[in-house]
C-alpha cells in the first residue's frame, strides 16, 4: 500500500496517548512503512518503506540535544511515556536532555532504538504488540 503525508497524518493522529503507540505502529505497518526515525533537534519524522522516504513534522517539536547521553535519563522518559505520565513534547524534551539525537522505530523487528549524537545505541525497547 502506498503511503503519503496525508495517510501518515491520519494514522499518527489516531493516538490519544502514549499507550496507543502499538495501534499507531499497526496503522503505519498497514501503510507499508517499515521504519521511521524521529530527529530530536529538528523535530521531524522520516518514514520509509525501504524504497521511498517521506519527511514530515506531525507533532514533532525541535528540542536541544545534550552532547552527553544518559541511559538512565532516556529509560526514565520511556517509562513515563509508556505509563501515560507525560505527553509527547515532554518526551522529546527529556530525550534531548538524555542526549538522544534520534530514535528509529523498526516496524519489522518491532523495536525502537534510541541513538546518541555519535550514532551509538543507548537503549532498545520492544514495541508492544497491537491487541486490536
Amino acid at each position: 500500500m502506498k503511503f503519503n503525508q496525508e495517510s501518515i497524518l491520519n494514522v499518527a493522529t489516531s493516538e490519544e496517548h502514549a499507550g496507543d503507540f502499538p495501534k499507531v505502529v499497526h496503522g503505519f505497518k498497514q501503510l507499508g512503512i517499515e521504519k521511521y526515525h524521529f530527529i530530536v533537534d529538528r523535530g521531524v519524522y522520516v518514514f520509509t518503506d525501504g524504497n521511498i522516504s517521506i519527511e514530515t513534522q506531525l507533532n514533532g517539536i525541535p528540542k536541544k540535544v545534550n552532547e552527553i547521553s544518559s541511559k538512565e535519563g532516556i529509560q526514565s522518559a520511556i517509562n513515563k511515556a509508556q505509563s501515560g505520565q507525560i505527553e509527547f513534547e515532554t518526551f522529546i524534551t527529556l530525550a534531548g536532555e538524555a542526549g538522544i539525537a534520534y530514535w528509529t522505530a523498526d516496524l519489522i523487528k518491532m523495536e525502537v532504538a534510541y541513538m546518541d549524537t555519535s550514532n551509538h545505541i543507548i537503549v532498545v525497547e520492544p514495541i508492544p504488540a497491537y491487541k486490536g
